[in-house]
């Protein structure tokens, strides 16, 4: 876990040792930290991932060596087929049985990082076999691509085309980009101590007990939990990925500014982006995508997105989470002409002059934002609840028992009113923060280099005091090391 103590005092004797040997044993240490880390977390299934390695890496030779088509394809399907139900077996197959009313039960510990590691062994045989790379020589690289400590446990799912070069190639220590690194990780401490840590409080004390809780706190919780999800992924993101600066190996962004999405279509481009991305390419894209008509084109993102839900867990909630994304997709996409006329009829009609259309555009903008929230937060009831059951309580409270008067009641369920005041700052904070480099077309730390000198200093000096108040939060699992 990032946010321990053992990390803080181990990572950096992993970077010095890292950069003292030669540049050309330096992988090798990687993997050596990277094995240590796994077998400490997941003992006796660091030799499930080895089997993995050995058969991504002689499938990878297969396939780029095979003389005939049919060959490649066969011994590609075949290798992600083996991938692919082992990662079955271990997270779905007691989900499976008790779809089909099976009594039998097989108890089976989910291995570290199996999903994770898993998609990046498909995504490599899939690129050998489209040509997009070549295979690997070095087995030892290609086991530190799947297994490397920063991202096995939460990603971001790499490609290989990215990551092993880095690893081939590594360079010198840089004070520039260790500065980066640290910026980075300053920034995923801050989101995921001080804000992820306050609103899991509210969020666990709401849906433990979702029957007995008023309308306005389930909708509080509901807007929380998406917030916190938020601050806890890209929390632990952004840690993962500054960490990888510091060792001279960049990692795929996973969030771009989610919040100021417009559509449901283009909040998925901002939100897991490695997984979002990795769905388009080797699910979306192979199924037809958009080139076989309209009516296959909205086949093809249901499935995606239903995919998408399903490899989050083995429960139905995920499946319904996954299902409503994809309905709320394709429903945006089918309206978006309806809606665009509707909105200049308005504007013609109404805000005809040139500052009164600025300003009916500026509101649409912010409204259509807010719908977004509004809805991706619904469908996190059900991601958040272990239960259909407890996610329809939610549900239904929130329809039913809503009342502004009521709202009083929130400072009840654990924060106390100054926390709560505090994270609601906070929340403010990273929204304008994200806003910003929304704008310029950057991620929110390489926004903070870019102020005065100053006032930089003095926003770091505050995200270090805010981390240093919510020490006590520090022991909360990152929620996707539990995907």
């Amino acid at each position: 876990m990032f946010n321990t103590v053992s990390y803080i005092i181990l990572f950096p004797i992993a970077v010095s040792v890292y950069y003292l040997i030669p540049q050309k044993f330096r992988y090798i240490w990687l993997l050596a930290v990277s094995m240590a880390f796994y077998c400490s977390k997941s003992g006796s299934f660091t030799m499930l991932l080895a089997a993995a390695t050995i058969i991504t890496y002689v499938t990878g030779l297969g396939v780029y060596y095979a003389d005939d088509c049919r060959i490649k394809k066969l011994v590609m399907t075949a290798a992600i087929a083996v991938l692919a139900g082992t990662l079955f077996v271990f997270k779905y197959l007691n989900f499976s049985l008790g779809l089909i009313g099976s009594p039998v039960r097989i108890d089976l510990v989910l291995p570290l990082g199996i999903s994770f590691y898993t998609f990046q062994a498909i995504s490599y045989i899939a690129d050998i076999y489209r040509d997009n790379i070549e295979p690997e020589k070095n087995i030892l690289k290609l086991a530190l691509f799947l297994s490397f400590f920063l991202s096995i446990v939460s990603g971001p799912i790499n490609r290989a085309r990215d990551i092993i070069p880095q690893i081939t190639e590594a360079g010198d220590f840089s004070m520039e980009r260790a500065k980066d690194g640290m910026q980075k990780m300053l920034w995923g401490y801050f989101l995921k101590l001080a804000i992820a840590g306050r609103l899991a409080i509210v969020v666990e004390n709401v849906y433990s007990d979702p029957g007995a809780m008023t309308g306005f706190e389930l909708a509080t919780a509901a807007v929380f939990y998406l917030f916190m999800l938020y601050c806890d992924f890209e929390g632990y993101s952004q840690i993962a990925i500054g960490s990888g600066y510091i060792l001279g190996i960049r990692m795929k962004e996973n969030f771009c500014q989610p919040f100021y999405a417009r559509s449901m279509p283009e909040v998925w481009r901002r939100w897991h982006v490695s997984l979002s991305t990795w769905f388009r390419d080797y699910m979306y894209i192979p199924l037809g995508g958009s080139r076989k008509g309209t009516a296959r084109k909205y086949f093809n993102i249901f499935v995606v997105l239903l995919l998408s839900g399903i490899w989050h867990g083995a429960n139905l909630t995920f499946f319904i989470w996954g299902a409503l994304n994809g309905i709320f997709n394709i429903a945006g996409q089918m309206l978006l002409p309806v809606r665009d006329r509707l909105a200049d009829m308005l504007s013609d009609r109404f805000f005809s002059t040139q500052k009164a259309g600025k300003i009916f555009d500026r509101v649409r903008e912010v409204m259509r934002r807010i719908g977004v929230y509004i809805l991706f937060s619904y469908t996190f009831i059900y991601f958040a609840n272990e239960s259909v059951t407890k996610a329809y309580l939610a549900v239904k409270g929130i329809l039913t028992r809503f009342s502004l008067s009521d709202a009083y009641r929130v400072t009840a369920l654990g924060l106390g009113k100054t926390n709560l005041i505090v994270v609601i700052v906070m929340m403010i904070f990273v929204l304008v923060a994200d806003g910003a480099a929304d704008k310029r077309k950057c991620d929110t730390p390489a926004l903070v280099k870019r102020i005065p000198a100053f006032w930089r200093w003095v926003i770091y000096y505050a995200l270090l005091i805010a981390i240093l108040f919510s020490a006590n939060l520090s022991g909360k699992e990152f929620i996707y090391a539990k995907m």
